[in-house]
């Protein structure tokens, strides 16, 4: 047995008289103000250039050379800003340190006024690298980057006009003269049938990643490629085919288009297939959306063409939705001799595998077939009426991705089985009338409540106290928007001196509130009161109920709803704006308000 040392009194002693200051020596401390300049850099960089210089600006001397150095680049971000903290915003950090700006973001359709004015300024953002341009006016556009033209760092760029513009191949043909963009996402509201983007002659654009929101027809397909001979990502959010016959010409090359996702909408398969013969025998990548069709089903066509035309595919993600008015067809009858055809070794040797799921409702079903590895869907749909099919080899699908949960009904819940960890977003739609036992039992294993930033009620009927329950169980939810049919109490207006109202409207951070239903002054009133910290408001309301709201929003925004800086008004008659400009004007509060009348939805900011 192995023996314990021995030990003397004397060491014991020694133990005892050790001096105090010896063991309980402090550990050096490091502050914030120790920081080596390049991690001041480092963390400088995730923040906005206000907040920067808001924060740090006046704490020491050594913070304010920083910031004032002309390696530390800045990013702005306008979005959330009200006119006076803009153009102060305006006058103190962008025009001293716009040669600095490497970002740029705004999504307010007043902004640009503001920003760009005069409009060569956007040609003086020398080191500006990326810009986002949400909800800005169409008019605004062109002239905007004529200048950008100028700029030889700007390699990503995103616009989001707010309104309807026709003439889409004028703003095209801008962003193709952009010398070193890299990066391009936009979405503009169109028509399906625009005039045809033109062959290019003596412009190309260095573009490797384009991303499509808006209606692209087949037919524009060769020209756009025409312009960007570099590609090597393209995404379509909207796809439209032609129900002629007419098979188009591809004449340009796409040798280096390696990624692909396409909705498909009226493209028939030998359509696409045309395509892929002519332009994807590069594809590494593709995602596969499309409607109705039942010919993109026949996993045999699919599986020649892959081998033929495009050898290096290594990802292939489908999925095909079908709506069948026939409510006695059997589904599974039909849908299970496809799902074995996609089952053979060509699909299993990649790892491709498929299933199906059906909705059941009065009048019709339908169905989703779709890949599932290595199908990564952002969201997912809880319905009482969904039926799922998939191969017992396969049961387990990655839910990890998904960040937005939609719920049909609370009955719906007693039947989802998986849990959605990374959900941020949540949309409850059909009927929660009944009772809280869903919110306090079934939501939690379903996704983490407490990490919801938007909420979406989209429903039938909706009870006011499980609303209140369900802001209490999710805190940081920063967006909400509300369409609801019926909102179920006896008293809302009552209800506001409730307990939990109460602590709800003290310690949510809801900032941005749409409110998508027909809004009455007194529906209006409860959501102001449950949100007095919001910043944006966006409101449908019945006709003779505008005037009042906005009289009522306005008396409000000098107690209770300080932080509130714009108002949008949805579905607005021309005919009702000047009286609303008479009741802001009576208010004597806005001595430099903003007001803009946009397809039909007046806009406020102040």
């Amino acid at each position: 047995m192995k023996r314990r040392p021995i030990i003397s009194d004397d060491s014991i002693m020694n133990k005892r008289i050790k001096p105090v200051n010896e063991s309980h020596r402090s550990k050096p401390r490091t502050t914030f103000e120790d920081l080596p300049n390049e991690m001041f850099y480092e963390i400088f960089d995730y923040l906005d250039a206000g907040h920067l210089f808001k924060s740090f600006s006046y704490l020491n001397t050594r913070l304010q050379n920083i910031l004032r150095n002309s390696s530390l680049l800045l990013k702005v971000n306008t979005s959330s800003m009200s006119k006076s903290d803009l153009q102060k915003y305006k006058r103190d950090i962008i025009l001293p340190y716009k040669h600095r700006i490497t970002s740029l973001t705004t999504s307010n359709p007043f902004t640009v006024d503001i920003i760009f004015f005069p409009v060569r300024l956007a040609s003086q953002f020398t080191r500006l690298k990326a810009i986002i341009l949400d909800n800005i006016k169409s008019k605004y556009l062109c002239n905007i980057l004529k200048h950008l033209a100028s700029l030889h760092n700007l390699s990503s760029l995103v616009l989001i006009p707010i309104d309807h513009y026709r003439n889409t191949i004028e703003i095209y043909q801008c962003i193709f003269r952009l010398p070193v963009l890299k990066y391009c996402k936009i979405s503009l509201k169109t028509d399906y049938y625009t005039d045809s983007l033109p062959i290019a002659t003596n412009v190309t654009s260095p573009i490797e990643h384009l991303v499509i929101q808006h209606h692209f027809n087949l037919k524009d397909l060769n020209a756009l490629l025409s312009y960007v001979p570099h590609l090597r990502h393209l995404k379509f959010h909207s796809f439209n085919g032609s129900y002629s016959n007419k098979q188009e010409i591809f004449s340009c090359s796409s040798s280096n288009l390696t990624h692909l996702s396409i909705n498909l909408n009226s493209v028939s398969f030998d359509q696409f297939e045309f395509m892929t013969k002519t332009l994807f025998h590069q594809l590494d990548s593709i995602h596969i959306s499309v409607d109705a069709d039942r010919t993109y089903l026949d996993a045999k066509r699919w599986e020649n063409l892959i081998l033929s035309f495009m050898p290096r595919l290594r990802v292939f993600n489908f999925q095909h939705i079908d709506v069948i008015k026939n409510i006695t067809v059997d589904i599974q009858s039909i849908h299970e001799p496809l799902l074995k055809q996609f089952e053979s070794s060509f699909w299993s040797q990649r790892k491709w595998f498929f299933h199906y799921q059906f909705y059941s409702a009065a009048y019709q079903k339908e169905v989703i077939f779709y890949s599932i590895n290595p199908f990564r869907r952002k969201k997912y749909t809880i319905s009482r009426q969904l039926t799922e099919c998939v191969p017992p080899r396969h049961q387990k699908t990655n839910m990890d991705a998904v960040d937005h949960v939609e719920i049909q009904g609370e009955k719906a819940i007693m039947k989802c089985v998986n849990y959605f960890r990374n959900a941020t977003k949540l949309t409850l739609s059909q009927c929660f009338g009944e009772s809280n036992f869903w919110l306090r039992i079934n939501l939690k294993p379903i996704l983490p409540v407490k990490r919801l930033t938007t909420l979406v009620l989209n429903c039938d009927v909706f009870r006011l106290d499980q609303l209140i329950e369900l802001l209490r169980l999710a805190p940081h939810v920063h967006t909400l928007t509300i369409n609801l049919s019926s909102i179920k109490d006896s008293n809302p207006i009552s209800f506001q001196h409730n307990e939990a109202f109460q602590f709800v409207a003290k310690t949510n951070k809801i900032t941005n509130v749409t409110i998508q239903e027909k809004s009455t002054l007194e529906n209006s009133q409860l959501y102001i009161a449950l949100c007095p910290r919001m910043q944006h408001l966006a409101i449908e309301s019945y006709f003779g109920c505008a005037a009042p709201i906005i009289q009522y929003i306005l008396r409000e925004n000098k107690t209770n709803i300080q932080q509130l800086c714009s108002i949008r008004i949805e579905t607005m008659r021309r005919s009702i704006s000047k009286a609303l400009q008479t009741v802001i004007e009576s208010e004597k509060k806005f001595d430099y308000y903003s007001m803009k009348l946009i397809d039909y939805n007046l806009y406020l900011w102040w």
